[in-house]
């Protein structure tokens, strides 16, 4: 059998390694028979791991599996040290040499950059997936990212192909981040870890998992000595690989031992600190991520909703709005979401061959997807008693925009207000008694060109063209900000509606939640973020017992100077037949949850004992049941609850 290896001088003075295939095996921890001389370039490495290619090669010819001899390929850039290369293992490690702080199981996109994010916080991470191919990709990854970074402390990723390997590895108590397929795929992942890990060891489940199968799983592991922790994972893979926002919950003494690995990778704050907390016991810290991925979906229906009125009422294009979310992004709407709605609207359709290309936004076929988070947090409110009509009607809205082919039959047979594309309906809510606002004079000249006149619109500081009269343009400021007010009053009730679930679902399952601190973390990193969270903390931070987000004295008066424009603005979209479900249901919470006295519940209860018999409760008698004969008389009898 051949097997030879040669080197030859790269551009950059280290060692390019030509290696025949016996050593590519090496690299996997298991035999591949050779092929004929096909030499293929590797990678480039420095001198001294050249030692390494040729002491694994030396062991296969002598019949040896490379882990007896302890050798690995590593690869590093020229003049670093061992030590803090990006080193990538065979598959078995040497019995007994555990090299890293940390392991990452599922090297998709999450895992794969929360694996680089340890390491480029100065962590060692051991790295392993199903399909060694990941690993690989993760592993070289690593060395270019880390490599290229003068910044990054020397912090190192090794990938293994073998479960058993990847354990040893690491530094005891062990510490294992699971990013993998919510579900089966966890159980069979965390029942052979179990079956290789040691008592005081530590599996993390960093998924969008359902919080009872985290406290299943808990359970079982703790049978054999194991602490389990779920932890909540926002921010999309850029907050992934760069800070996201933690929520761990399960075991606070695992939590103790996680908490100098995930400050340091979390999002930073200043002045308020690294984005994650201990969340508390149990599946709670994978239920606070599932809570909030509920409010992001209110939260992105809403914008949605401001988005279509920017087109359907005010007139605009998608350029055009994007100055008016910039505009909004600068102020009390400040927030990741909005921030990237601006962007989002600017991105041209490349493939256009028109002189001027559309907005690509204006391409996208009109079918919202979701991954079940969303129902996950409905199924609980209904479950628990908890009313999140803003959350429910964002989740609607997506079943809705799936029906894509029954939309377009239904949009020739079905009638409604006849919706003009490109024409402004300003002149209709000032119609409705809409005020100006404090936006100051308007100028008669000024450019003409609808982003920066938006621009202007949004800021206050409207400048009229020949084309736009004083009227128009005051017209159109006063919509644009009515829009602003109703997008801000029912954001607030997306979050006011989810942390009313968190705290109910915190007391029946004795979890404790903290929800002033879930609004810090939430500040960084996430989704979500938000300066309105700010706002959020302090009110809980005043009152940590406060029932809901709405009483806060400070974001009471808030909506009340704004609920009038929210009100105008909702009646208007109903008038031209935009839908705007979100907007709309969140005033209807507003306006019932505001009620001392509810006339339709009265009614409704009335009903109930009518037909069934169910019994009522009296204004000037609470405590006490009554039943009416209602279609008989009307005589009237308390009876026993």
């Amino acid at each position: 059998m051949a097997t030879t290896a040669g080197t030859r001088r790269s551009p950059s003075g280290g060692a390019l390694c030509w290696a025949a295939a016996p050593v590519a095996a090496v690299r996997f921890g298991r035999w591949a028979p050779p092929r004929a001389h096909s030499w293929t370039p590797r990678r480039t490495y420095p001198t001294w791991s050249l030692s390494l290619v040729r002491s694994a090669r030396w062991c296969l010819l002598r019949g040896r599996r490379a882990q007896v001899c302890g050798a690995a390929v590593m690869s590093a850039t020229e003049g670093s040290s061992p030590s803090s290369a990006v080193r990538e293992s065979a598959s078995s490690h040497p019995a007994g040499r555990a090299i890293s702080d940390a392991g990452v199981i599922g090297l998709a996109v999450m895992g794969q950059n929360f694996a680089l994010n340890l390491a480029s916080h100065g962590w060692r991470v051991s790295v392993y997936n199903r399909t060694y191919a990941r690993t690989a990709e993760t592993v070289e990854r690593a060395q270019r990212e880390l490599a290229a970074d003068d910044t990054t402390a020397s912090g190192s990723v090794t990938g293994f192909a073998d479960l058993r390997s990847f354990v040893l590895s690491l530094k005891r108590p062990r510490r294992v981040f699971l990013l993998v397929k919510a579900g089966s795929a966890v159980d069979a992942t965390v029942e052979a870890l179990a079956e290789v890990l040691e008592p005081g060891d530590i599996i993390v489940d960093g998924g969008n998992e359902w919080y009872e199968n985290t406290e299943r799983r808990a359970a079982s592991v703790a049978a054999r000595g194991l602490l389990y922790v779920g932890m909540g994972v926002s921010g999309g893979e850029e907050g992934a690989r760069y800070g996201p926002s933690l929520m761990p919950g399960g075991s606070r003494e695992a939590y103790q031992q996680l908490a100098p690995l995930l400050e340091q990778v979390a999002a930073q704050v200043p002045g308020s600190g690294p984005c994650v907390t201990y969340i508390g016991p149990g599946g709670s810290g994978n239920y606070v991520k599932m809570v909030h991925n509920g409010i992001e979906y209110g939260d992105m229906q809403l914008i949605g909703e401001a988005y279509d009125l920017l087109r359907g009422a005010v007139g605009l294009d998608a350029m055009a709005a994007a100055e008016v979310f910039a505009s909004w992004n600068a102020g009390a709407l400040q927030s990741f979401l909005v921030e990237i709605t601006a962007r989002i609207l600017r991105v041209p359709d490349t493939s256009s061959s028109a002189a001027s290309a559309p907005a690509l936004v204006d391409q996208i076929l009109d079918r919202s997807e979701s991954k079940g988070t969303g129902l996950w947090t409905m199924t609980e409110a209904l479950r628990r008693g908890v009313a999140v009509p803003t959350i429910a009607a964002a989740l609607d809205g997506r079943y809705l925009s799936a029906r894509k082919d029954e939309r377009e039959r239904a949009s020739r047979v079905l009638r409604g207000p006849e919706r003009l594309s490109g024409t402004g309906h300003a002149s209709e809510l000032a119609a409705a008694g809409a005020s100006p606002g404090a936006a100051g004079a308007v100028a008669e000249t000024g450019p003409d060109t609808a982003p920066e006149r938006v621009a202007a619109l949004a800021s206050g500081s409207v400048r009229a063209s020949a084309s736009t009269s004083r009227s128009d343009a005051s017209a159109e400021r006063a919509l644009i900000a009515a829009i602003e007010d109703a997008l801000f009053c029912s954001k607030l009730c997306s979050y006011a509606q989810g942390l009313s679930l968190l705290q109910r679902a915190s007391g029946e399952q004795g979890w404790s939640l903290d929800l002033g601190e879930l609004a810090r973390i939430w500040k960084g990193g996430c989704i979500i973020r938000a300066q309105l969270l700010e706002r959020i903390e302090g009110a809980f931070r005043r009152d940590p017992s406060l029932p809901n987000l709405l009483l806060d004295a400070d974001l009471a008066a808030e909506i009340g100077r704004r609920h009038e424009s929210w009100r105008r603005v909702v009646g208007l979209a109903a008038s031209l037949g935009v839908p705007a479900p979100a907007l709309t249901a969140s005033l209807s919470y507003y306006d019932t949850y505001r009620q001392a006295v509810l006339r339709s519940s009265q009614l409704v209860q009335a009903q109930r004992d009518c037909f069934g018999s169910h019994g009522y409760e009296r204004l000037d008698d609470p405590g006490r049941r009554w039943h009416t004969r209602w279609l008989s008389g009307g005589d009237s009898a308390e009876v026993s609850s």
